[in-house]
């Protein structure tokens, strides 16, 4: 286990694991690609046989394995935060892989950057979809309460979340709380236009899950960060977004209309190629 504790590694990859055998070892080779680094996988009481042999085979590998029981990803990361030491943090889920060299740029982008908290990059989709989803250049105060636009998988510095007190426990959309909570202290970024991620298109992403529950989920990162909301009209102003988001988000949060079909309008808005793509699959299903 004491394989996986770099003293001089400056990443540490956390990954919580609930039932992901068949995904996880592909996720920790891909962290394995970048070095020096810690790998923390954090099993959040998986119950699958499968999983838990896996989860066994890593230990063996020299793997850092915590147990827990199953208390959901924000609980997880927090736990294998607390049992590393490397200065820049990287979330990275049990069925995606991380882009070694482009973590590289990241890396050399917060150290070239003092003034930035976060560093990030593009997702390159796979799995049932294949696409390159670009990632916005700045974190825009006001933008990030309407949508969530930077990926999970960004390299945080350890003392940025810290001080935010780590992932909150929130019912949902644990990164969006993060990336709120850096906006409501006026931190700022620096993106790396190139893939860092590869994305995982699957039916079991967590989030397709919560898309009925996104305004019930977003009502509640609203009031964690009541600061942040009460600066949203001159934030509006200062922001970089497009006039049409800019117009629209506010419109489509303000129509009565359900979760699910307010989340699909917004993904028009912001992501028009991508989401048109989506309908007509689901229209082929």
């Amino acid at each position: 286990m004491q394989a996986s504790i770099e003293t001089d590694a400056r990443v540490v990859f956390v990954t919580p694991c609930f039932n992901d055998g068949a995904t996880l070892r592909e996720t920790v080779a891909s962290a394995r690609e970048y070095q020096p680094a810690e790998i923390v996988v954090v099993d959040d009481g998986s119950s699958d046989p499968a999983t838990l042999a896996t989860l066994d085979e890593l230990v063996a590998d020299g793997v850092l394995v915590l147990r827990q029981d199953h208390q959901g990803p924000s609980a997880a990361r927090r736990k294998g935060l607390e049992a590393s030491r490397a200065p820049y943090v990287f979330p990275l889920d049990a069925d995606d892989l991380v882009v070694a060299d482009t973590l590289a740029d990241l890396v050399a982008a917060l150290d070239e950057s003092p003034e930035a908290m976060l560093a990030w990059g593009d997702l390159q989709c796979f799995g049932m979809s294949t696409r390159l989803q670009r990632s916005p250049s700045a974190l825009d105060p006001w933008l990030i309460t309407h949508v969530n636009p930077l990926p999970y998988a960004s390299l945080m510095r350890r003392d940025a979340l810290n001080t935010i007190g780590g992932w909150g426990e929130v019912s949902g959309f644990e990164d969006w709380d993060i990336w709120m909570g850096f906006a409501e202290r006026g931190w700022q970024g620096v993106h790396v236009p190139r893939p860092v991620l590869r994305y995982r298109i699957h039916g079991g992403r967590r989030w397709q899950g919560n898309a009925p529950r996104h305004d019930a989920i977003h009502g509640e990162l609203a009031r964690r960060h009541p600061a942040l909301l009460a600066a949203r009209s001159s934030n509006w102003r200062r922001s970089s977004a497009p006039v049409t988001w800019k117009l629209l988000l506010p419109l489509i949060a303000a129509l009565p209309l359900s979760s699910r079909l307010k989340v699909r309008l917004r993904s028009l808005v912001t992501h028009p190629v991508e989401s048109t793509r989506a309908v007509r699959r689901r229209a082929r299903v």
